[in-house]
């Protein structure tokens, strides 16, 4: 008997769904593999956010509330977007 072992690290619900979809659909053929792209962003917590941006959590939470940078709701939750972090960081040390 084979035994299957399958870990999740670091995705969430929503990201874990769309690989099954992407993995059911390349078992049975019906598509090919998509190349993993920069438009495929990592979703990051607040905590991580805060701590890619050297700043509190409130911090981050104003920067939301202020425009600064885009945070999205996936069910009750807040995620940000990993390249769109990395660029708000970018951005802030060139002014």
């Amino acid at each position: 008997m084979n035994t299957v072992r399958i870990e999740v690290n670091g995705l969430d619900i929503t990201a874990l769904a769309e690989k099954l979809d992407t993995l059911t659909n390349v078992l049975t053929g019906q598509t090919a593999p998509e190349p993993s792209t920069p438009e495929n962003n990592n979703l990051i917590t607040r905590r991580e956010t805060a701590k890619i941006l050297g700043v509190t959590l409130p911090t981050v939470i104003d920067w939301e509330k202020k425009g600064i940078i885009t945070g999205y709701r996936i069910g009750n939750r807040i995620r940000y977007k990993e390249a769109e972090i990395l660029e708000a960081v970018t951005n802030n040390k060139t002014r």
